[in-house]
């Protein structure tokens, strides 16, 4: 027989568990624009600031946020990252999360984010720049779970209407994360200020 004292810490416990996860499960997406279009971005005015130094403020910035850039072309004003993945709670030393709902979201699904950011050139001033986030989820398909053990699992080949075996696992574009834009957009703004100041 379980102790009435045992039993209620036990039951708290479960309580507490089903209120975290109903609560992740309620949040999941809030980074995302409530009814954003694909090309809502994060629009920062430079007041014609250098092109080079802004440019080069923006590289640094994405670096010490530890993407890996894949496009970076001044003469054309872009610069584009690769996918990076984060496990929210499970890996704090990485700072894209904007709140505690993120924080579960990006542990409880396999999710990364993609940043581009688009200067408008004007000579060789910049009158501003746009930022914008994706946030890409994987989607794994037909996975079968083994009731009698979670390690012999294994997942459904699917096949397309052309009879071609479809890939494991897929990513989807879910939506923006426009917090995370804002911050990226005042964090070089603030590199931009001392700048700006001197002038």
């Amino acid at each position: 027989m379980i102790p009435m004292k045992n039993r209620s810490i036990g039951i708290v416990c479960v309580a507490a568990c089903s209120l975290v996860l109903g609560i992740a499960g309620c949040a999941g997406h809030a980074h995302r624009d409530g009814g954003a279009t694909a090309s809502a971005v994060v629009t920062l005015d430079l007041e014609g600031a250098d092109a080079s130094r802004v440019f080069d403020v923006a590289r640094e910035t994405l670096m010490e946020y530890r993407f890996s850039l894949d496009r970076v072309d001044a003469r054309r004003g872009v610069i584009t990252t690769h996918p990076k993945r984060t496990a929210g709670l499970a890996t704090p030393w990485d700072q894209e999360q904007s709140g505690l709902d993120q924080e579960w979201e990006d542990l409880l699904n396999e999710q990364r984010r993609v940043v581009r950011i688009d200067f408008n050139q004007d000579g060789d001033r910049y009158s501003a720049l746009q930022i914008q986030v994706e946030v890409i989820r994987t989607n794994r398909p037909g996975w079968r779970i083994e009731t009698e053990s979670v390690r012999l699992s294994d997942h459904a080949r699917i096949r397309d209407r052309d009879g071609e075996l479809m890939p494991r696992a897929f990513g989807e574009v879910i939506g923006l994360d426009t917090r995370f834009a804002l911050r990226l957009a005042d964090s070089i703004n603030a590199q931009l200020l001392p700048a700006t100041d001197e002038r």
